[in-house]
């Protein structure tokens, strides 16, 4: 049980991690904060979540 807890952990914060890595090298590059970086990645996630039982992911 506690294994199970700490990869989901783990790869909750690794999600984490790599979005806040693309917001931050987006703004740094352009010096401007882009809204859109994060309607893909919540798209992605809505669009996921609708095609897990069409696929058996639960």
């Amino acid at each position: 049980m506690f294994n199970q807890l700490l990869l989901n952990g783990i790869i909750a914060g690794s999600i984490y991690a790599l979005i806040a890595l693309g917001f931050t090298i987006i703004y740094k590059t352009v010096r401007s904060f882009q809204f859109a970086h994060g309607v893909v990645y919540t798209a992605g996630a809505y669009c996921a979540y609708n095609l897990s039982p069409t696929y058996h992911y639960y």
